[in-house]
């Protein structure tokens, strides 16, 4: 239960207590078991699952007949996206590579195109209000009515305001594809996903810190080449046969006290 102990602080913050995690582990339970049943080629069926389970018949049941997660909104999704965009594409950024300043309105180059790039599902005012209310964005009015209004960037990575809903997500995505790729490796994935780490002790903290700006300096360069690769052939599938899959890719920097996980 290593893995586990970590976010387990954070749980009893919110307010998760031993029957409300119990409760959410059944249901995790009985959403990948039928994966993991078909896998094994075993038969699907109530009684299959709760002997795998070892969650009771009955419950198995009821799950199966009413029980299924629902969708994930899609608004955080395009203003991650957006926002990812923004930060890297030329179209939108000057020649120092940083973010423009984007009217709201218009043609190429606004705020609404961008929006309209990103997707067709989502109205641009409905990521424009998300991106003010995580706080990673501004609206600039215009000088006069005939001056249309403008919107910028507020920060350098997409960091929602502390405690809201959209954080618990990042983390819930974050960390829940990264362990996903790590237990593939386990369970024999060929070729292996790119899971590794670096680890070092006997640091002093003026050392941690070193190390700090070091990762965020070579994440930065990473994330700069990832996004645009990954943005170009983004477009280029959109539409095409096959193009059903994602990818995440990530860094991460822990420091603590030796004598602490």
């Amino acid at each position: 239960m290593q893995v586990l102990t970590p976010l387990l602080p954070l749980l009893l913050r919110e307010g998760v207590t031993y029957q409300r995690l119990s409760i959410e582990l059944k249901k995790a339970l009985l959403e990948v078991a039928p994966g993991v049943l078909l896998d094994s080629s075993v038969r699907l069926n109530d009684s299959s699952v709760s002997t795998l389970t070892g969650i009771h018949r009955k419950d198995v049941r009821e799950w199966r007949s009413a029980g299924r997660p629902r969708p994930q909104a899609k608004t955080f999704g395009a203003v991650m996206t957006l926002f990812t965009r923004w930060s890297t594409d030329p179209a939108y950024c000057d020649a120092k590579g940083r973010p423009r300043v984007l009217d709201r309105k218009g043609g190429p180059g606004t705020f609404e195109s961008l929006a309209a790039s990103v997707s067709n599902d989502v109205h641009p005012r409905t990521v424009l209000q998300e991106l003010i209310r995580l706080g990673v964005a501004e609206l600039i009015a215009g000088a006069s009515e005939s001056d249309d209004d403008r919107v910028r960037l507020c920060v350098d990575a997409f960091v929602p305001r502390d405690g809201t809903p959209e954080m618990l997500q990042l983390l819930s995505d974050n960390v829940g594809d990264h362990l996903a790729a790590a237990v593939q490796n386990v369970l024999g994935a060929t070729p292996p996903m790119l899971e590794q780490s670096i680890y070092a002790n006997n640091l002093r903290p003026q050392s941690v810190e070193q190390m700090s700006v070091l990762a965020r300096k070579v994440w930065q360069g990473a994330f700069d080449e990832i996004v645009r690769k990954a943005t170009a052939l983004s477009d280029k599938d959109a539409g095409q046969d096959g193009a059903e899959h994602r990818v995440r890719v990530g860094m991460y920097f822990y420091h603590a006290p030796d004598q602490q996980p």
